[in-house]
């Protein structure tokens, strides 16, 4: 008999030991995975629970010291459990376009630690190079409306081109 007691006892024991919800902040990221020259170069940034990012003004602050470039998210942390009420969700900024060459990108997340004050913590550090020239844009040659669109217009250039010379000659 104790033990028909005893199993349910210990799942409710467990259940009330165990936490919830974990605050996680994801790897940083950049987009496109491989950038050309002149392709806006974006990062991005995953977290939840208890961490998110916040709009406040001035934010985020994007600095380039020559090749090394630098982005501060603004944000906000909890540590209580009790507190963790933010959604998942993926912060994408746009850090610019840039020539070709190697770039490192450090990623910092800034929030207020009260009573200590601001605390800012590295995501991430993420090298990334910029390929040449952008590649340039396919255009369709040989498709059927465009054919068809080009003999007409040939067509009607022609037929003009005679009744002009028709003229002339009268």
């Amino acid at each position: 008999m104790l033990r028909h007691h005893a199993l349910p006892s210990l799942i409710l024991l467990f259940a009330f030991v165990t936490q919830t919800a974990h605050a996680f902040i994801d790897p940083p990221w950049i987009t496109p995975a491989e950038p050309r020259a002149g392709e806006i170069v974006s990062v991005n940034v995953r977290m939840g629970i208890c961490d998110a990012t916040a709009e406040e003004p001035g934010y985020p602050q994007i600095t380039r010291d020559g090749n090394a470039i630098r982005i501060i998210e603004f944000g906000t942390h909890r540590d209580s459990m009790d507190q963790c009420i933010f959604g998942v969700g993926t912060a994408t900024d746009p850090i610019g376009a840039f020539p070709p060459g190697d770039y490192v990108l450090t990623v910092d997340f800034l929030y207020d630690n009260f009573p200590v004050g601001y605390t800012i913590v590295t995501l991430g550090v993420i090298p990334f190079t910029i390929g040449g020239t952008q590649p340039g844009i396919a255009v369709p040659a040989s498709n059927w409306p465009g054919l068809f669109a080009l003999a007409f217009l040939l067509t009607g250039f022609g037929l003009r081109m005679l009744q002009a010379h028709r003229l002339r000659r009268r």
